[in-house]
C-alpha cells in the first residue's frame, strides 16, 4: 500500500498549478479537484482561503480514505474524469491537473465534457499536461509505455470542440524536469516510496516552473466553459 503524507514543501510543477489557480479570485468558490491525489491541493487552498468549497475526486480508494481523515475543510469522493460523483453545474472551477493524459487514449473529450458538465455557465477549467516535443518525449521513459504528450493545437481543438475558450496558456518546464522524473521513476521502483526526495534536482526543475521565461514540458491552460 503506497504510504501517503502530506509533510512536503510544495514546488516544481505543483507548485507552478497551485500559482496559477492563486492569479483567480478564490473566495467563496466552489472547486473541483479531479485527480486529487492524496490532497495536496486541497490543503494548500484552505491554508490560502478557507471559504474555498473543495471537493477532490480520486479513483484510488485509499488516497481518498487517506484524504478525508487527514484534510479537514474538504471532501474527497472515489470517482475518475470519466464519470465524475458531481451533479450538473455544481463548480466554478474545475482542475485537471496532469491527468487528462492518464485517462484511457481517445476519451478525452468525454473527460473535457464531463468537466463542462460539472462548471457552472462561464466556470473555469485549470489544466497541465505534458508537451509534446522532440527532448520532452524522447527523456520520458513512461512516453515509451503510453504516457501521452500533446501539442498546443490538439489541446486548443480538444478545449474548443467540448464546450471551452482557452483564457491563457503557457508552456513551463525543461530539461531539469525531464532528469527529475527520471531518477523518480527509477528510484519508486527500487525503493517502493511514493514520493522519494532528490533536493538537488527538486531546486533545479523548481527554477524552471518559477522562471518567467517559455519552457517546455508542460502546458499550463486555462478556459472557460461556453
Amino acid at each position: 500500500m503506497k504510504k501517503y503524507t502530506l509533510d512536503m514543501s510544495v514546488s516544481g510543477r505543483v507548485l507552478a498549478c497551485l500559482n496559477l489557480l492563486k492569479q483567480y479570485k478564490l473566495k467563496n468558490k466552489t472547486v473541483v479537484d479531479i485527480g486529487s491525489s492524496f490532497g495536496w491541493l486541497e490543503k494548500e487552498l484552505l491554508t490560502i482561503d478557507k471559504t474555498i468549497k473543495i471537493v477532490g475526486v480520486e479513483p484510488d480508494k485509499n488516497a481518498v480514505a487517506f484524504s478525508n481523515k487527514e484534510i479537514k475543510g474538504a471532501k474527497f469522493l472515489v470517482g475518475d474524469a470519466l464519470k465524475l460523483p458531481i451533479k450538473n453545474n455544481f463548480a466554478d472551477i474545475a482542475t485537471l491537473f496532469d491527468v487528462i493524459e492518464h485517462v484511457p487514449k481517445n476519451t478525452e473529450a468525454k473527460a473535457l465534457k464531463e468537466v463542462n458538465r460539472i462548471l457552472k455557465s462561464d466556470g473555469l477549467l485549470f489544466l497541465s499536461t505534458p508537451n509534446s516535443n522532440f527532448f520532452m518525449n524522447l527523456l520520458d521513459p513512461a512516453f515509451y509505455f503510453g504516457h501521452r504528450h500533446y501539442k498546443f493545437e490538439r489541446l486548443q481543438r480538444l478545449l474548443k470542440d467540448n464546450g471551452f475558450k482557452i483564457l491563457k496558456f503557457t508552456i513551463k518546464g525543461g530539461l531539469w524536469f525531464s532528469f527529475y522524473l527520471i531518477w523518480l521513476y527509477i528510484t519508486k521502483r527500487i525503493t517502493g516510496d511514493f514520493l522519494p526526495r532528490n533536493r538537488f534536482l527538486e531546486k533545479k526543475e523548481a527554477g524552471e516552473f518559477l522562471s518567467k521565461n517559455k519552457g517546455l514540458h508542460t502546458h499550463f491552460i486555462v478556459a472557460k466553459k461556453i
